[in-house]
């Protein structure tokens, strides 16, 4: 025997003053300002137009068989709500519901021993060193013999470093360790204390300091200076990148170079969008925030997303028309251009 039992709202049971008091409870929670942040797809850039400019040797443009089609290479972003800003537990709710951004606790992305122009400086530095690394690696694709050096971007204030150490030196050597790239400073101080002395010679004059090591924001022992991997370039490669930091573009950039410093058409007429990190070697590593560029490539009209390998077991959902292909090196990525047909080639499941 089924027995029919009315269902009366749990609502409608609450006294009046109390419903009044559980609304109010509920709107509140729902406007109350969360230790959130959200990240959200943000409009691609084309580096094929004037974000990479090239002088002193001849460049060529976009070279598809159709003239109507105009061929994109596209950098990704992310859009990310600043150190300030007022997220609710409404917002919160409806974005991970509707899966348009991503939502990551604040201290992700913005650490509380860091304070808001630490986060910049080190984005804008981030974003410095992978154009340097991203010339660089292609240059050395394209069988040019690139010099480096290790040069300093910055020194904190409070680093023993500070008036000693300037902007645009060049580090020779830490600890007596050679110093031929910016790990090489982190190897040298592997056995090192906060507070140990060690000496650090420069190119300038070949001057040499004595410098009292300072504790990072995790305890380690570091000089207290922002460093990057400086090149000798052969030919002046500039980018035209405002208010984007971080070292997500290096394989687009990469890429980009190539593109015009070559006359065979790795594009085809295609809109091609992509994100990793690159290095001098052309090795290509993971980023943050790569189902929200997706979404931002597909929304641009792209059909081809070069991704890190190492990032595919992040991907949530693929955009329908977009096909992922994951590589590990800039000679990979290459390969993968000149194929015509990318569905012959694996890509991210």
């Amino acid at each position: 025997m089924r027995i029919r039992v009315p269902i009366t709202p749990l609502v409608n049971k609450i006294h009046t003053p109390s419903k009044v008091i559980l609304l109010a409870l509920f709107a509140a929670a729902l406007l109350a300002p969360l230790p959130y942040v959200l990240i959200a797809p943000s409009i691609p850039d084309d580096v094929l137009g004037k974000l990479i400019s090239i002088d002193g040797v001849p460049t060529f443009q976009d070279r598809a068989k159709d003239k109507a089609i105009k061929s994109r290479l596209f950098i990704t972003s992310v859009l990310v709500t600043n150190r300030n800003s007022y997220i609710s537990g409404g917002e919160i709710l409806l974005n991970w519901v509707s899966g348009s951004a991503a939502v990551l606790p604040h201290s992700s992305i913005y650490p509380p021993q860091k304070t808001e122009a630490q986060v910049s400086a080190e984005n804008t530095a981030d974003m410095k060193n992978s154009q340097f690394e991203a010339t660089a690696a292609a240059l050395k694709y394209l069988g040019y013999n690139l010099k480096s050096a290790v040069e300093i971007t910055d020194v904190k204030t409070e680093s023993d470093a500070f008036e000693k150490l300037l902007k645009s030196d060049r580090i020779v050597s830490v600890a007596g360790t050679r110093i031929t790239k910016a790990s090489d400073i982190r190897d040298a101080l592997r056995a090192k204390k906060v507070g140990d002395l060690v000496e650090i010679t420069i190119a300038r004059k070949n001057l040499t300091f004595l410098v009292k090591l300072m504790a990072n924001t995790e305890g380690a022992p570091v000089i207290g200076i922002f460093v990057n991997n400086s090149y000798d370039f052969p030919i002046s490669v500039k980018f035209n990148l405002e208010r984007t930091g971080g070292p997500s573009g290096g394989l687009i950039f990469s890429l980009g170079i190539i593109e015009k410093l070559t006359p065979e058409d790795l594009l085809h007429g295609r809109k091609v969008a992509g994100t990793g990190t690159i290095d001098a070697a052309g090795n290509v590593g993971p980023i943050g925030g790569i189902n929200e560029k997706l979404i931002g490539a597909a929304k641009a009209g792209a059909t081809i997303f070069l991704a890190p390998a190492a990032n595919c077991i992040d991907l949530t959902h693929i955009p329908k028309g977009l096909q992922v292909i994951p590589v590990k090196t800039l000679t990979e990525a290459v390969s993968a251009l000149r194929n015509e047909n990318p569905a012959t080639i694996s890509g991210c499941k």
